[in-house]
């Protein structure tokens, strides 16, 4: 009698495929475009990684927050403001805008006259701008970044599809 190979040897072929598919499927996985980004992470047509239309229309709202905020924000019982960034989030399926906000910190520091004691007490925002759904990030970008006829900076540019500027949102929200 003749002894018979086991028969996990005939299947052999057939999984050898299968074995190396649950191999290669974590490493195709880790691929794919994650559903949401950071706008900070688009890049539109042309645009260099770190001088997106974004970065830029950051720096000036940051910029223009620290230049009204002796006069808009830092009277009260904090008086330090620091404009942190715009955050907005882009569904990479549609390429729309998910949400955005803008992340502010302030701090009030008291010296004990008694003692020399430092306290601080800080405080931090996230503002929620109020987009319209299914607002492309492109449309968001190009609005923001083009300074409106009636406008002193790009902070108080009308919102896309609203009647408040990111200035309006901030002094409602820090208020």
């Amino acid at each position: 009698m003749t002894a018979r190979a086991p028969r996990f040897h005939r299947a052999l072929p057939l999984l050898a495929p299968l074995l190396l598919l649950s191999l290669a499927l974590p490493a195709l996985a880790g691929t794919r475009t994650p559903r949401y980004i950071d706008l900070a992470e688009r890049l539109g047509p042309g645009e260099p990684a770190d001088d997106t239309a974004y970065r830029e229309l950051n720096r000036w709202l940051v910029d223009e927050f620290t230049d009204a905020s002796p006069d808009a924000f830092c009277a009260g019982a904090v008086d330090n403001y620091r404009p942190l960034r715009l955050d907005c989030v882009v569904d990479t399926r549609t390429d729309q805008i998910h949400a955005c906000r803008f992340a502010v910190v302030a701090s009030q520091t008291r010296i004990d006259p008694a003692n020399g004691a430092i306290t601080t007490e800080l405080s931090q925002w996230y503002c929620r701008l109020p987009l319209q759904p299914g607002l492309p990030a492109g449309t968001f970008l190009a609005h923001m970044t083009t300074l409106q006829p009636d406008s002193s900076g790009y902070l108080f540019n009308r919102l896309p599809g609203s009647g408040l500027s990111l200035f309006d949102v901030l002094r409602r929200c820090l208020s």
